[in-house]
């Protein structure tokens, strides 16, 4: 991570008193909760009651509202809404809360900071160029870092002084070529895969980009040895069309046209569905098979 000082400065740089973000820096980088803050970039309900902090929300408004949000998710998402600003709370929450409480929306967006910067430093040490590091920060973390950083009022601190900041932290420290060449394979195999005409990597049942896809299937074949994935090309991509924000239950491809789910099913493949913070649903249509290594990908 980071040095305190570099920190420090990228604060005030940013317009956050030192001070402030000395205090929120020491307080995070505490070995019980380090890793546990990023919670607010790594699960949906953190990142929101985060957000809910940031616009001035009372913890009361902020549960109420999540509550009602979470009733069309998952059990454990549902309880983890209830458990919101209790006893209960996740650990990682709880830091994120007592930040506000003793030094307010200031105090958040140090802490913002603090993990945004930790995260260019994280990509820069795996061998990641300046491009890939801007792209990251708009597009990485299923775009939740960029939802934060304006939120919090700071991507154009972050996005204009994204050189000096990796000049920064160049001058302490350099990448691992172990990670270098990772990350080498890792882009060798997404563009082989562009070139062959996916569009999306389906793992374990989840459509996923072909860069988080790749990355993906190699986290998961180091845990266990094997992975369900299937391939997804552009005859199998089909977003559903609405009319006045409303489903229609039509679904268009650009090489097929509009057709029915009915009709998708008869294709006779596996069906994948991703639905976008907006409702908008998205369908997958792949072929199962297993794989032992990356490069059963290809």
């Amino acid at each position: 991570m980071p040095s305190h000082k570099l920190h420090r400065k990228w604060a005030e740089r940013c317009g956050i008193t030192g001070e402030t973000a000395h205090e929120v820096d020491m307080l995070i980088d505490d070995m019980e909760h380090h890793d546990a803050v990023k919670i607010m970039i790594t699960n949906m309900i953190a990142l929101e009651a985060t957000v809910g902090l940031l616009r001035g929300e009372s913890p009361d408004e902020i549960k109420s509202r999540l509550v009602k949000f979470s009733r069309f998710f998952s059990k454990n998402v549902r309880e983890y809404a209830k458990n919101l600003f209790t006893p209960l709370d996740p650990p990682g929450l709880i830091v994120i809360r007592e930040i506000h409480e003793r030094y307010g929306t200031e105090g958040l967006r140090a802490a913002v900071l603090h993990v945004v910067l930790d995260y260019i430093e994280q990509l820069y040490l795996r061998g990641y160029d300046k491009e890939r590091i801007a792209e990251a920060l708009i597009s990485g973390k299923k775009e939740r870092i960029k939802y934060l950083l304006e939120e919090a009022g700071l991507e154009d601190c972050i996005y204009d002084h994204l050189d000096e900041i990796l000049g920064d932290i160049k001058a302490s420290k350099s990448p691992s070529k172990a990670l270098t060449k990772d990350l080498e394979q890792h882009r060798e195999i997404v563009r082989a895969l562009s070139e062959n005409g996916v569009k999306a990597i389906v793992v374990e049942g989840k459509p996923y980009s072909l860069v988080t896809g790749v990355r993906k299937v190699k986290s998961l074949l180091r845990k266990k040895g094997m992975v369900a994935v299937g391939l997804v090309y552009g005859d199998g991509v089909f977003k559903e069309k609405s009319i006045g924000g409303l489903s229609t239950g039509i679904f268009h491809n650009e090489y097929i046209g509009d057709v029915t789910l009915s009709e998708i099913a008869s294709r006779g493949m596996e069906i994948a569905l991703k639905t976008s913070r907006d409702g908008k649903k998205t369908l997958y249509l792949y072929r199962k098979r297993w794989i032992k290594s990356l490069e059963e990908l290809l």
